[in-house]
């Protein structure tokens, strides 16, 4: 049953990456998700090799799985990230956060990577175990990767929810969008029930939940653009004229020649409610009209 949500997630995301080189508008949040689609296939691979593999071959799917499931994870939280740099594109202020979190969320995946590599390195009596999974993990490093779980899920869950929050947009269109980056919560739920797992020592149960994550973060990773390409689709056949036509997902941030244009969030947010939609809808109208051009 995992594999088959691992399957989903990686052909979402050989789609995803595929559409948006179509449309021309592959960012680094795509780069991202293309990096989590290659450590999913790997860690995929792994996974499937070990549930066979004896001696050196189930060592070697060991390592391989140990550093390739918690990279897919933490590129997919990288790719999230990014598209809400993409999503909200307001203040230079913003935009150093939102790198100051990536460089956060890097340090914090290479902490992770470098306490497995020692502990899994220093001391090779586990060689001779039959099951291994994540079992070997001590308790203060089951602590750090739950706590640094938590705290990148939250913060992926609270930053969009307010930034876009006083956004003039239909509900319709400004729930889902709510609602997407808010599935992050799926995954950390999750991350906890890992770490208990991890704690309590339920081999069976820990290695079925750490395929979960796995395919999960997958999905979630590509749900901002595939979810509202379905939601465009079906606006356009309805004539809902609230969405363009021309446009792939809900982004005000579009590369035209190599020129970004923005909706001017700061300046749309002061005045009356009626000015803050007619500026908010006069901006969004010349993109437009630059993208056709």
């Amino acid at each position: 049953v995992s594999s088959v949500f691992m399957v989903l997630g990686l052909v979402l995301t050989i789609f995803r990456l595929a559409y948006r080189i179509w449309l021309g508008r592959f960012w680094v949040e795509d780069a991202w998700a293309g990096v989590a689609f290659l450590c999913g296939v790997a860690a995929f691979t792994s996974c499937w090799t070990y549930t066979k593999a004896v001696g050196e071959e189930g060592i070697i799917s060991f390592w391989v799985y140990s550093f390739t499931f918690p990279s897919v994870v933490w590129a997919v939280r990288q790719s999230i990230l990014f598209s809400i740099v993409r999503i909200v594109y307001t203040t230079q202020h913003l935009r150093r956060l939102i790198f100051c979190l990536a460089g956060l969320f890097l340090g914090l995946w290479a902490g992770l990577v470098a306490q497995k590599a020692w502990h899994y390195g220093h001391n090779t009596c586990w060689y001779q175990t039959t099951r291994k999974v994540h079992i070997l993990m001590t308790q203060p490093m089951i602590m750090f990767e739950l706590i640094t779980d938590c705290l990148s899920d939250t913060i992926l869950i609270i930053l969009p929810l307010r930034l876009l929050w006083s956004l003039r947009l239909p509900k319709r269109q400004k729930r889902m969008i709510l609602a997407i980056f808010s599935s992050s919560i799926i995954v950390t739920i999750i991350s906890i029930f890992r770490g208990v797992c991890q704690i309590s020592k339920y081999i069976t149960v820990l290695a079925l939940t750490t395929d979960f994550e796995t395919a999960l973060s997958l999905l979630v990773c590509n749900l901002l653009v595939i979810v509202t390409l379905l939601y465009r689709i079906i606006s356009s056949a309805g004539a809902d004229d609230s969405i363009s036509i021309d446009d792939d997902d809900y982004t005000t941030r579009i590369t035209t020649g190599g020129v970004f244009t923005t909706v001017d969030l700061d300046n749309a947010e002061s005045g009356s409610g009626e000015q803050r939609s007619s500026r908010i809808q006069s901006t969004l109208q010349g993109e437009k009209t630059v993208n056709t051009v």
